[in-house]
């Protein structure tokens, strides 16, 4: 249970920061800044005229968030053992 929290909390540190860093536009690497959206929006679900229900889910990601989830997967590895030893 702590090594999956541990991975988790390795996993959004490098989204977020990965974020930040695409989101910098600094001449030279401006492109880890490029990035894909991805999106599955199948329609309106629901539609009566006083309610409408739909669902869909969407995700951005960019090069530098690919770059960061790499190195805190490599960071992972190295690391565990001596964050979660085992009994």
């Amino acid at each position: 249970m702590k090594k999956t929290l541990y991975f988790l909390l390795l996993l959004i540190c490098a989204v977020v920061m990965g974020g930040i860093l695409g989101q910098v536009d600094s001449g030279v690497f401006s492109w880890l800044g490029y990035s894909v959206k991805m999106r599955f929006e199948p329609g309106t679900f629901i539609d009566t005229d006083f309610l409408s229900l739909t669902f869909g889910i969407s995700m951005k990601i960019c090069v530098a968030q690919v770059i960061c989830i790499i190195i805190a997967i490599y960071a992972y590895i190295k690391t565990v053992p001596k964050v979660c030893p085992d009994k």
